[in-house]
C-alpha cells in the first residue's frame, strides 16, 4: 500500500518534470505572440479615444434636442405647456452642447492643475480663459452691432417724424441708448482684453 502511494507520487513528479521540461523547449523554440485587436496602446490613448467618441455623441444628441424643442416651440399653437417643455429642452441642449464642447478644455486645465503632461487628445484644446474671452468678444460684438443698427433706425425715425413729437422723442431716446450702448461695447472689449492679458501672462 506504501509503495504503490511513492509510485504515484514519484509517477506525478516525473510527469511533471516532463512536462515542464518539453513545455520550456517548445516555449524556446517558437515564441508566442498575440497582438492587441485595438489601436489603443495604453490606457490613456484608449479613455482619450473614448471620450472623443463620447464627445461627438453627445453633440449629436444635443443638436437633436435643440431640433425638438424648435419643433416644440413651433407646434406650439400658444399653448404654454408646450412652450415651457420646448424651452427647457432647448436650454438643456445647449449646456449640454456647451460641456461636450468644452470637455478637452476642461481636461485639459485638470491636467494643467494637477502638473502632468497633457494627452494628446486635450493638448490642442483652447484654455478656460481662451474660450471665455471668445465668447465674451462674440457677444460684446453683437451688441455692437446691434447698438449700430439701433442708431442707424433712430436716424431714420428721426428723419420721418414729419414734426411728430413722439417719434420724435422716441428717435432721441434710441440714439442716446445706442451711443450708450457702442460705449458699453467698446469699453467692455476693451476691459476684457486687458484681464485676460493679466491671466495669461
Amino acid at each position: 500500500m506504501k509503495f504503490s502511494m511513492y509510485k504515484k507520487i514519484f509517477l506525478s513528479v516525473f510527469l511533471a518534470s516532463a512536462m515542464f521540461f518539453f513545455a520550456n523547449q517548445f516555449c524556446q523554440a517558437a515564441p508566442i505572440t498575440f497582438t492587441s485587436p485595438l489601436k489603443y496602446t495604453t490606457v490613456e490613448s484608449f479613455t482619450a479615444g473614448f471620450l472623443e467618441r463620447l464627445q461627438g455623441v453627445i453633440v449629436m444628441i444635443a443638436v437633436v434636442f435643440i431640433v425638438i424643442g424648435g419643433l416644440l416651440y413651433m407646434t406650439s399653437a400658444g399653448n404654454e405647456q408646450k412652450i415651457e417643455t420646448a424651452k427647457k429642452a432647448i436650454s438643456a441642449a445647449v449646456i449640454g452642447l456647451a460641456i461636450a464642447v468644452a470637455a478637452p478644455t476642461f481636461i485639459k486645465e485638470i491636467y494643467i492643475i494637477f502638473g502632468t503632461g497633457v494627452p494628446g487628445s486635450a493638448a490642442g484644446a483652447p484654455s478656460l480663459a481662451k474660450i471665455l474671452t471668445n465668447v465674451l468678444n462674440f457677444l460684446l460684438g453683437i451688441l455692437g452691432v446691434l447698438a449700430v443698427v439701433m442708431m442707424v433706425f433712430a436716424g431714420i425715425m428721426y428723419l420721418t417724424a414729419a414734426g411728430d413729437e413722439t417719434r420724435i422723442e422716441t428717435a432721441k431716446k434710441m440714439t442716446k441708448w445706442s451711443i450708450m450702448g457702442v460705449a458699453v461695447a467698446l469699453s467692455a472689449i476693451v476691459i476684457v482684453r486687458q484681464v485676460a492679458l493679466l491671466f495669461t501672462a
